[in-house]
């Protein structure tokens, strides 16, 4: 799933420094070094990659959220947050139960099984995210974090209804 995967520190330099100014360029540079590192823990825990722990995360939060929402907060397509949800199913950390509003529907939920498995990939998206950011300090931090949150809950207002 990575952009990035196999790149070494001296490309994505040259990609910051080709590209300092250029928004779009750095934010899917950061994201393909962070996907890169988290596909690696993903796999070494059993998982696909790290979009099985983007469901697991965006479950774990206990809001019941049908398959379509579900794809808008992770930020996979539908067609490709069934196979995620299958293969979660299938390995017991999700369980997908009918919408009693409408019987179309399915609502995943997160088990028992999934809640440590989430917990436990948790530790390596720390590890990951302490690499990334080493050398910022906490209040730049605390300001990336801010105007992403930003960015990205313009980007979710922005989407349809259904």
């Amino acid at each position: 799933m990575g952009t990035f995967a196999k790149n070494t520190d001296d490309t994505e330099l040259a990609l910051c420094a080709a590209f300092p100014t250029d928004l779009t360029m750095l934010l899917h540079a950061a994201a393909g070094r962070m996907t890169d590192d988290l596909d690696l823990a993903a796999v070494e825990m059993g998982l696909n990659d790290v979009r099985d722990w983007l469901v697991l995360a965006a479950l774990d939060d206990g809001r019941q959220r049908t398959q379509l929402e579900l794809s808008r907060v992770v930020c996979v397509d539908k067609t490709t947050l069934i196979s995620v949800l299958d293969r979660l199913e299938k390995h017991e950390l999700i369980v997908r139960s009918v919408d009693p509003s409408d019987r179309r529907v399915r609502i995943p939920q997160i088990t028992s099984t999934g809640r440590k498995v989430y917990a436990k990939f948790a530790v390596a998206r720390d590890v990951a995210e302490a690499r990334a950011l080493n050398g910022v300090d906490q209040a730049e931090r605390a300001l990336l974090l801010d105007l992403l949150a930003r960015i990205a809950d313009r980007q979710a207002a922005a989407l349809p209804a259904s």
